[in-house]
């Protein structure tokens, strides 16, 4: 079993007990205004510990003022980057890590706001200001209600990266509002999890890649590891600013391995209810069993952003389907076999009544192409042989099954709708922006190996291509090149 991270240094008990001082001052002083500049005054306090990071940095792929820190004893950790990734550390009490992240990577957020100024204005024809006040009225409370803890890390990001709460909260929550505003979810990532006769030698395998505009997508390239003062710590895949994964990739000490697929095509709105990054960010820290998972999952859902979830433990070898709509469910555990995700519910029931999706068995959509593929490709092909090796494959795989052809396209595994001229929209800036690979092996250690671009490898540049599509010129100022790297373990 993965050694537990969970435990604290001089500097967070210090920092615990000042909290706990402040707030019992609090709660017996006569004036809310006395009380708010005590809290406010400790908060002070701790940043200015802290507040000595400071950054250099010079990957051509990220802007030029991005840093690397001169490290500060427990106040985070930032790695020198591999192949487009960037690893950091945080630990501690909520308010403690929230601040170490937002510092580290505070270089991060003028470009982000850029990117989400852009994006809510494409998709959701609304200004950022405007779609920042419906978060906060929308999903704010729900944070405060059923998630305090997170609500105070995203408090320390604000403090540490100089940028609103407001702000934060309408960031962690872009793919929760697709629902809420169109009343869908867009088609994202491939991915499958394998274990017993399924796979080489019988242990867990899986693999995932995200399928996204090419806008958002190259932001997801921050490999953080959580040590909390309480619950268990992990490694997640995540942007600049979130508080869960938002690709959904992630490893925990507990021997939790988890991703997930998105289900399109929903036809409900949702109900907040507990955001799903809040409830999946819950289930990371706090989960120890997959019907924990489950559990965690289900509790105060709001219908946010549908998903297939695939979660495997190391512990029992056992992996598990949990498919969440907003009154439908289907969770299956397995021993033997596989469980995969294509963006379209397995669940009959789930599909048929919380959905309007047509597109399971039809080889000319994008949901029906790949999951033929991979039911060909895990069922059949490679059945009782999945290894690291098969799985990379597998997942940088580009057979279009319509076609009957190995070419990158919308329809692919590797997904490639900016190459692909018979889409309703062709040639538009979205596909597979990495590649991500474990099995029980590297779960026990807490690392994976992951690719940064197109699962693939192949390049994406951003002026060749708006030359080559000028219908997507108001496209060119959140466009990043991905150029093709090479998987590294991380």
């Amino acid at each position: 079993m993965p050694l537990n991270h969970n435990h604290s240094h001089k500097r967070h008990k210090r920092f615990s007990r000042e909290t706990s001082t402040v707030n019992s001052r609090v709660l017996s002083s006569k004036s809310h205004k006395n009380a708010k500049k005590l809290v406010n005054k400790t908060q002070k306090k701790f940043v200015s510990k802290y507040a000595s990071i400071s950054f250099s940095y010079d990957d051509k792929s990220y802007p030029k003022n991005y840093q690397t820190p001169t490290i500060v004893p427990h106040a985070g950790v930032l790695s020198k980057p591999k192949e487009g990734w960037i690893h950091i550390t945080i630990k501690g009490e909520p308010f403690e890590r929230g601040f170490q992240h937002g510092t580290i990577l505070a270089d991060h957020f003028p470009y982000i706001k850029k990117v989400l100024t852009f994006m809510v204005k494409q998709d959701f024809k609304e200004s950022l200001d405007k779609y920042m006040k419906t978060c906060a009225k929308v999903i704010k409370p729900q944070i405060a209600k059923y998630h305090p803890e997170y609500l105070e890390e995203i408090q320390g990001i604000s403090k540490g990266a100089k940028v609103s709460v407001d702000f934060l909260i309408a960031w962690n929550s872009l793919l929760s509002m697709y629902s809420y505003y169109k009343n869908k979810n867009t088609q994202r990532c491939s991915a499958f999890i394998a274990c017993g006769k399924a796979t080489k030698d019988g242990k867990i395998v899986m693999a995932h890649n995200t399928h996204s505009d090419y806008a958002t997508g190259p932001l997801a390239n921050i490999v953080m590891r959580v040590i909390p003062t309480k619950g268990h710590s992990f490694v997640m895949q995540t942007y600049a600013g979130y508080i869960a994964s938002g690709t959904d990739w992630f490893l925990c000490d507990t021997g939790i391995i988890g991703c997930e697929t998105t289900i399109s095509n929903i036809n409900y709105l949702p109900k907040f209810g507990s955001p799903y990054f809040c409830r999946i960010r819950e289930a990371m820290q706090y989960g120890t069993t997959l019907e924990e998972y489950g559990e965690i999952m289900l509790r105060n859902n709001a219908g946010d952003y549908a998903c297939s979830w695939l979660f495997g433990d190391i512990n029992t070898n056992r992996i598990m389907l949990c498919e969440i709509g907003l009154d439908k469910y289907n969770i299956e555990i397995k021993t033997d076999g596989v469980f995969y995700g294509m963006n379209a519910a397995l669940d009959f029931e789930l599909r048929t009544l919380e959905t309007n999706d047509l597109t399971f068995e039809d080889f000319t959509a994008s949901s029906g192409a790949r999951s033929a593929r991979l039911h060909s490709l895990l069922l059949d092909k490679y059945y009782g042989k999945i290894d690291i090796d098969i799985a990379k494959d597998i997942i940088s795989d580009h057979y279009d099954t319509d076609k009957n052809r190995d070419k990158p396209s919308s329809l692919t595994i590797c997904k490639h709708s900016e190459l692909d001229a018979e889409t309703k929209n062709s040639f538009y800036p979205w596909g597979c922006v990495d590649g991500k690979v474990i099995d029980s092996s590297m779960a026990q250690k807490m690392e994976f190996i992951g690719r940064q671009g197109a699962s693939c490898g192949h390049s994406f540049n951003s002026k060749k291509y708006i030359r080559e599509h000028p219908e997507y010129i108001h496209w060119k100022p959140v466009l990043r090149d991905m150029p093709s790297r090479k998987w590294v373990r991380l």
